[in-house]
């Protein structure tokens, strides 16, 4: 049975589609190290839930001039402008309450008519993406209002069926949040080892005496060719290709554009001319040993001063460092190849479930398919 579409006005609690202040309501004097967190649109794009470094505002201040722009756990949180698209589900958890940034707006939905994780997944879906997408007004910068939100629709089926979609789905995104949790957690660990070791260290070198960052290879797009291979330029993965230029895992250094970024690549990798990649002098020096010493260098002040930011590579060639024995870097570099392998597990299984919801998402939603059958699929994946 297809389910009903009703616009989301038909389905807020009373007020409960609202905006973020308007003008002098909230402006950077007014932002604390502590208080009540303001979602912003960095806050957006972390998955079902809000994530990264939040700013503050006194509680006072919302007491004050900002409680009609607060919001509460199980509301679901847009992006008015900028991103489109980005739709968060706010936590019950560090936090009671937040605030709704100017450019972003929120939903409270009524209990007796919806279920708010429902009503999240619903809006995070691609038939959702695409009613904003086809009536955002394209003055300025791109953005939509609360009157254009009041009128998009979702599919609402009983909420019993809401449940069960609900619950098929937030269990991919557990399972999710909890490998990326472990990833988070090995990474860490990796680093505090780093840093232990690197206390111990007392001979003293240059980074040119123990690496060399060589210069990547040009790699237009309209000659890349399909494959499992990662492209990195100075700011991260740039697309892919079907052929390596390192063969190895290792590591990444922005040249030009992101001057200074250090990124790793868990499995070969084509670095293209706007980034370096580490070439070890020492047979002790490993690519993982490598990733966390650039990371302590302040490689993204190390710039060329021209129009567009560039790495100096013969300062970071004459940067001083602390050199660890060899045994204590084979030692370092054991355990930590051991985390990275977790993490880059994690993060595999993380790409295969979010694109098993995303495969199932539109589906459920649309009636095409069953929540029986979704559930089979999400037991064997999980």
């Amino acid at each position: 049975m297809i389910a009903p579409h009703l616009p989301l006005a038909d389905i807020a609690s009373a007020k409960g589609l609202v905006g973020g202040p308007f003008g002098s309501s909230l402006v950077n004097n007014d932002y604390r190290a502590s208080g009540v967190p303001v979602i912003r649109g960095t806050n957006l794009g972390f998955g079902r839930h809000l994530g990264g470094d939040f700013a503050f505002v006194s509680e006072g201040k919302v007491a004050r001039d900002l409680s009609r722009n607060t919001a509460a756990p199980d509301d679901v949180v847009f992006t008015q402008r900028g991103t489109l698209g980005q739709v968060a589900l706010v936590p019950a958890d560090p936090y009671p309450l937040y605030v709704v940034s100017q450019s972003q707006m929120r939903l409270r939905v009524d209990p007796s008519k919806a279920l708010a994780m429902y009503v999240y997944y619903a809006c995070a879906s691609q038939p959702f993406n695409r009613q904003i997408v086809d009536n955002a007004i394209s003055t300025g910068v791109p953005h939509i209002n609360l009157g254009i939100l009041n009128r998009l629709t979702i599919p609402l089926p009983s909420l019993r069926e809401q449940q069960a979609i609900a619950e098929v789905l937030g269990a991919l995104d557990d399972k999710i949040a909890a490998n990326t949790k472990l990833a988070a957690t090995a990474r860490d660990l990796a680093e505090s080892n780093f840093r232990l070791m690197m206390r111990n260290a007392a001979d003293m070198a240059t980074l040119s005496d123990i690496m060399s960052l060589e210069y990547g290879k040009a790699l237009p797009t309209s000659t890349r060719r399909p494959g499992p291979v990662d492209v990195f330029g100075s700011g991260g993965v740039t697309g892919s290709h079907d052929q390596a230029l390192c063969p190895e895992p290792g590591v990444i250094v922005g040249r030009k554009g992101t001057a200074g970024a250090v990124h790793w690549s868990h499995r070969p990798f084509f670095p293209i001319d706007t980034a370096y990649y580490v070439v070890p002098k020492l047979d002790e020096v490993s690519q993982v040993f490598s990733y966390f010493l650039l990371r302590t260098l302040r490689l993204d002040e190390m710039n060329n001063d021209s129009a567009v930011p560039g790495l100096n590579r013969n300062q970071a060639h004459a940067a001083p460092i602390r050199l660890p024995t060899a045994s204590a870097i084979q030692e370092f570099t054991l355990l930590a190849t051991e985390l990275f392998d977790i993490t880059a597990q994690r993060n595999e299984e993380n790409a295969t479930l979010a694109a098993t919801r995303d495969t199932l998402l539109p589906q459920l939603m649309s009636g095409k398919l069953r929540v029986k059958d979704a559930e089979s699929l999400v037991a064997a994946a999980v």
